[in-house]
């Protein structure tokens, strides 16, 4: 259970992180090359919510290390406060709301840290499950 754990963490973390270039790139579609609407961009943003909410549970699944849960929290909390309260405050605080995008640059470097974690403890998963292999059953002597 660990094991595929931690693998379904490695995969919502690189889905979360190509989602966010992806929204970048749609974003940049809308305000420079104007060839299409906001609905894309938004609808994606409400979808990346479900690899997050994958990789809150597996990230406890797959007993990862504390410092990959604070960062999966963290990644969680910006995301909320950008996809969920930045971006209504556009009318009331303007200025506020301009904080939207940098967030985005927030929540790209925490994916791919995220990401990169991972794949360390996947890697690491794999390395003492052979080890174990090699050395045979683990016997205590007293």
């Amino acid at each position: 259970m660990e094991k595929s754990s931690r693998i379904v963490y490695l995969l919502a973390s690189s889905l979360f992180s190509i989602g966010v270039a992806l929204q970048v790139f749609l974003a940049g579609m809308v305000v420079v090359a104007l060839e299409m609407g906001w609905s894309y961009h938004r609808d994606l943003g409400h979808g990346l919510a479900f690899p997050l909410l994958v990789m809150l549970v597996t990230v406890y699944l797959g007993h990862m290390p504390r410092r990959t849960k604070w960062l999966t929290w963290l990644l969680f909390i910006v995301f909320a406060i950008q996809a969920d309260v930045l971006i209504f405050l556009r009318s009331s605080l303007p200025v506020l709301s301009a904080f939207h995008p940098v967030l985005a640059l927030v929540d790209i470097v925490l994916a791919v840290m995220l990401v990169y974690q991972a794949w360390n403890s996947v890697r690491e998963q794999r390395s003492v499950n052979q080890y174990r292999r090699k050395s045979g059953p683990q016997t205590r002597t007293i």
